[in-house]
């Protein structure tokens, strides 16, 4: 709130602490008008609602990207193209979709990945391996955003080398994931540039100022700052920004014009 109160003078705003499990649910029964959340989460399809427009870029970005260990890369350098094949390939609105499908719809993340994988014309056939390939181990956090994720990775990298997939599923957060990388218990995980800046960098304030919210150039820093400190790689992003948001219910924000932060703003100064 002190930073979007400062980007757009969301003074007028009265507010109610509610425990995460509820925020959603009181907005799709309208005792809340506006709740904060994630912009890539099922329940925006599943419940009507729709992201404000963050157009002063007052929240940090959190676009998702492969992590890695580069001696995986220097081992096997035909996995950085299979990779990269899905680089720039979700956008928001098509990650949301998939999410739903798994949290509401209740299909299996590996079938939900397949299908979109299909639909793409990415999907390969799995190559028959001999039992001594070398193996490349995938880990992810715990919630269904990145299980699809790591079945898209397990079936590209599967479909198009001769390199064997272990997945590890499920680990818990990002400290769990992000030490499993470093020790070497797994290779590769999906993680996203603003937990990478905020969590695991925690830069100066003058630093954050200085990126201004712009993806690019937080992708950048990122990117360098993982290398010199942990002497891990990131890959280029997918495309979507699984960041925080406001939300409001799309037919109440249509009714009122609101669509952004800004017109929010503006329709409370009245």
């Amino acid at each position: 709130m002190p930073g979007l109160t400062n980007a757009y003078g969301l003074t007028h705003l009265p507010n109610v602490v509610l425990a995460p499990a509820l925020v959603y649910e009181a907005a799709r029964a309208a005792h809340v008008d506006v709740i904060d959340g994630y912009s890539t989460d099922g329940r925006i399809r599943a419940y009507g609602l729709q992201v404000l427009r963050d157009d002063r870029h007052a929240l940090p970005p959190y676009f998702a990207a492969p992590l890695l260990r580069p001696a995986v890369l220097r081992a096997h350098p035909e996995l950085g193209p299979v990779l990269d094949q899905l680089s720039g390939q979700l956008s928001d609105s098509a990650m949301t979709t998939l999410n739903y499908q798994v949290d509401y719809l209740h299909k299996e993340p590996r079938a939900v990945a397949l299908a979109w994988l299909r639909r793409k014309g990415l999907w390969k056939a799995p190559r028959t391996l001999p039992p001594t390939a070398p193996v490349v181990r995938l880990g992810s956090k715990i919630f269904a955003e990145q299980y699809i994720l790591i079945e898209m990775y397990a079936a590209l990298i599967r479909g198009n080398t001769d390199l064997a997939v272990a997945t590890k599923t499920g680990l818990g957060g990002t400290t769990i994931c992000f030490e499993a990388l470093r020790g070497g218990q797994i290779d590769l995980y999906p993680e996203y540039t603003g937990t990478g800046l905020q969590v695991l960098l925690q830069p100066s304030r003058a630093v954050l100022d200085s990126l201004g919210g712009r993806p690019g150039a937080v992708f950048s820093y990122v990117q360098a700052e993982f290398a010199r400190r942990y002497g891990l790689a990131w890959r280029a992003p997918l495309g979507f920004n699984n960041a925080y948001c406001l939300l409001m219910r799309r037919q109440q924000a249509r009714q009122l014009g609101i669509a952004s932060i800004s017109s929010l703003s503006r329709y409370l100064r009245k």
